[in-house]
This record gives C-alpha cells, structure tokens and sequence, in this order.
C-alpha cells in the first residue's frame, strides 16, 4: 500500500468514475484501475462495486475512506511543515467569480506557482449559485465568492468588500436630482443571471422600497453588462474599482442614489474537514493577492 494507491482511491470515490479519476490525475485509464487492483489485492477486500454506471465504495470501501483521508492529511502537514514549498504537489480544483478573475487572479495564480511550483490548477470561472453547488457536490477544492451566509461545513476568509454603485452611459436620459428605486421603473436595468449573488443584490436594492418588479435584462458577463450600459441600453450596478478609466473618461457615470449602492463582501470558501492544508495554505495567499477593501476598514 502506498499514498499514490491512496489518492487514486479517494479521487474515484470523489468522481465515481475510473475515467475521471485517471483525468483529474493525469494519468491513464490502466494506471488507474492497476493501482487499486494493487490495492484491493494488498487489503485482500474489494473496494468498490462496479456493477452499475457509477462506481460505489463498498462497506470496506466505505471503512477504508476514512483512514485513507486521514493518511492523505497527514502527508500533505509533513510536506507543509518539515518540507519546503518544492514538496507540495497535486490538483487544486479553483471555483472563480468573474469579478475576480478580471481583477487580481493573475496575480494570485502566479503567486500560487512561486510558493508551490509543483501545484496544478483547475479553473473555473463561474456565478455564485453555480460555484455553490459545485462545492457542495464535490468538484472544486476552493473558490473565492461573494456571499453573507455559508453552509456551517465551510471554512470562510473574508478577502474584502466591493463598493457597488448605479452606472448609465452618457444618453441615457435620467432625472436631475439623486435617483431611487422608482425612478428605474421605465428604464431597462442589466443584471447578470438569477444564479448570481449580483443578480440577488440587484433585485435587494430595487425592492427595498416595495415597488413593482421592473423589466431586467439578464447576461452571465459583468464585461459585457458594462458594454450595454455605456451603450445606453439600460442601467447597471457595477464595481467602482473596474471601471476607473470609463468614469473619468465619461463613458458611463455613477448615478447619486438613495440608497446608496452596496458594499459587496468576498470570501475565499473551502471545506472545513478538508483532508489536505492546501486550501487553507491558499486561502492565505489569495488574502495577500486581494486589492478589494478592507471589510474592517
């Protein structure tokens, strides 16, 4: 028994699956079915049940998960702590939200690869209903997310608040004076989809004060909901920090309203029972790479 045996073993219990087992390793379909033949030989049980679509752990499959994850977590807090950065290796599965990855991801991906080289990333750049079930169901180790509230089994690191505010392109014809939610009633609002958290924010705001639904035009693109607005086809609740250049140069304008725009906080989000340390040796360094504000300041 060894800890490549190990891995593969907990990756086709995550997956259910030989084949994504041996994609999510790098590694071939014989490779993978070799080492847990090796390991099922060794233990002299049978791990997994492959009678149907879907591979299922045994009841010794089941009993063997548990050690197995524990023998997993303690090698990876020897690498950590007695090794150097060099030692650290594996897949790191990485849910993103667009605000992010268009801001400082570059930057905390490369610092990732100075401070583990030997680490590889999987990205996913997703809206925030979709990153939540894609934790939930498994397929991402860690994602950076807004949010207020997190299922109890994550651990949570704020990485800074976003200052939202109401954005128009320069027709666009608006009352003289600071705008509230009844004044967008005849104009069209962009949003991203009702999966995201902007999307919920958005819809927060315009009902705060009990006014009737107003039409929305929805997009899975914070980029090219900045398009639309500034060509006039609606307004938008966009994030002050990216859109410097386009307010100073009169592109788009931030509209004065009552209530003022939100302050949007983001979290870097992983499991709490995690097996390795990596998610929380990230976490720490996507703190350091964040440039949103200070959610204590």
């Amino acid at each position: 028994m060894n800890i490549k045996q190990l891995e593969t073993f907990l990756e086709i219990a995550r997956c259910g699956s030989f084949t994504a087992a041996a994609d999510r390793l790098n590694a071939t379909p014989s490779t993978i079915s070799a080492r847990i033949q090796d390991l099922e030989l060794d233990l002299g049980v049978s791990l997994f049940d492959r009678s149907q679509r879907r591979v299922r752990l045994t009841a010794k499959g089941r009993e063997l998960q548990v050690y197995a994850e524990r023998a997993i977590a303690a090698c990876a807090e020897i690498r950590t702590r007695v090794g150097s950065g060099d030692a650290l290796s594996g897949l790191v599965r990485l849910g993103v939200a667009e605000l992010v990855a268009v801001t400082w991801l570059p930057h905390f991906v490369d610092l990732i690869h100075r401070s583990y080289p030997r680490l590889t990333l999987e990205l996913q750049v997703a809206l925030t209903a979709d990153l939540q079930n894609l934790m939930a169901n498994g397929e991402i180790d860690m994602a950076l997310m807004p949010g207020t509230r997190f299922d109890p089994h994550l651990a949570t690191r704020s990485l800074g608040q976003v200052h939202f505010a109401w954005m128009a392109g320069r027709g666009l014809d608006l009352p003289n004076r600071r705008i509230e939610p009844a004044d967008f009633r005849a104009i069209r609002i962009l949003s991203l989809g009702k999966n995201s958290f902007h999307h919920r924010t958005v819809e927060h705001w315009l009902n705060e004060r009990g006014d009737a639904p107003r039409v929305v035009d929805l997009c899975n693109s914070m980029g090219a909901v900045a398009s639309l607005t500034q060509a006039g086809v609606g307004v938008s609740l966009l994030p002050i920090q990216c859109y410097r250049a386009e307010i100073a140069s009169g592109a788009l304008r931030v509209l004065e309203t009552c209530p003022e725009g939100p302050l949007v906080e983001f979290f870097a989000v992983y499991a709490a029972d995690a097996t390795t340390t990596i998610p929380r040796l990230l976490t720490d360094l996507a703190a350091a790479s964040s440039t949103f504000e200070d959610a204590l300041g």
